[in-house]
């Protein structure tokens, strides 16, 4: 088993190196140009991440083993309600970003979550519900807020490249401080609990889980706004190169509006399987019950 301090500063480093944390995407942000028509579709697929991550923190201040676990859980939700952004909760700052984007707050709530962000959705209420609880630490303690500053650090210079005002940004520029302050709190609480070879596998489990969980999602997110810039183009080739053959099919394909109508079809029925941002808010509030 690893000294307890060597262990948590070993797994903060390989966090902020994963490739959830330094996705493609996000390197892209940092150094390109974005439209805030691009970061509307960026907004649309966040925005549910930010809706319902209360409700992880909740779901696992019912499982804590005993005060010291709940008490750092209880002061990340406490910032999480409003604490230290004007009574404002996290979710009403990220509103406000979304509608300078160009997007609808309200109209949200009644639309169906992007697929990107319903499949991190349900793996971290699978984490924080079934797995042990330091699994699920591990998942929103260094998982979220050890890689969440770091990410931002790469989100916020593009932001002001196109031109948002710092309140318009102020969900993002407010959480790299905050969320070093929870990650220091957070080791000080770990510290106690990576006392063992399991419970250090248990947190780093956790905290991977997370952040391929969030890879993929940047993965989506990306996909989004590609779909969005270029709609007829978002055909990756993929390891091996299409063939003459397949270029022909896809051109014909494409330039059909009886095959763009099946395929316009098939992907309004596979998005009307999923939840509406409602129906996921109301889920997280029949967990914690």
């Amino acid at each position: 088993m690893k000294d307890v301090r060597v262990f948590l500063k070993e797994l903060r480093v390989e966090i902020e190196s994963h490739p959830g944390v330094n996705h493609l995407f996000l390197n892209r942000i940092a150094t390109g140009m974005f439209s805030k028509e691009d970061y509307r579709v960026f907004a649309e697929n966040h925005y549910p991440l930010v809706c319902v991550f209360c409700s992880y923190l909740e779901r696992l201040l019912v499982r804590a083993p005993d005060s010291e676990a709940k008490l750092w859980l209880a002061k990340v939700l406490v910032d999480e309600y409003g604490e230290g952004s004007e009574g404002h909760d996290h979710a009403t700052l990220y509103g406000n970003f979304l509608d300078a984007s160009g997007g609808d707050t309200k109209s949200r709530h009644k639309l169906r979550v992007p697929a990107p962000a319903a499949a991190f959705i349900a793996e971290h209420r699978r984490v924080t519900a079934v797995e042990p609880f330091l699994v699920g630490l591990g998942a929103v303690g260094p998982g979220h807020e050890w890689a969440i500053p770091k990410m931002f650090d790469s989100v916020i210079p593009g932001l002001r490249r196109t031109g948002y005002d710092e309140e318009e940004i102020h969900y993002f520029t407010l959480h790299i401080g905050q969320d070093e302050d929870h990650g220091l709190w957070l080791e000080e609480a770990l510290a106690r609990y990576a006392s063992t070879e399991q419970a250090q596998l248990e947190i780093r489990r956790g905290a991977l889980l997370s952040l391929e969980a969030r890879r993929v999602f940047w993965d989506g997110v990306q996909a989004a706004v590609m779909r969005w810039r270029q709609p007829r183009s978002i055909r990756p080739d993929g390891k091996v190169p299409r063939t003459t053959f397949q270029e022909l099919f896809l051109s014909f394909w494409d330039g059909s509006k009886v095959a763009r109508s099946i395929e316009n079809s098939f992907v309004r029925r596979t998005e009307e399987k999923l939840p509406t941002l409602e129906q996921v808010i109301a889920r997280g509030r029949e967990l914690r019950a």
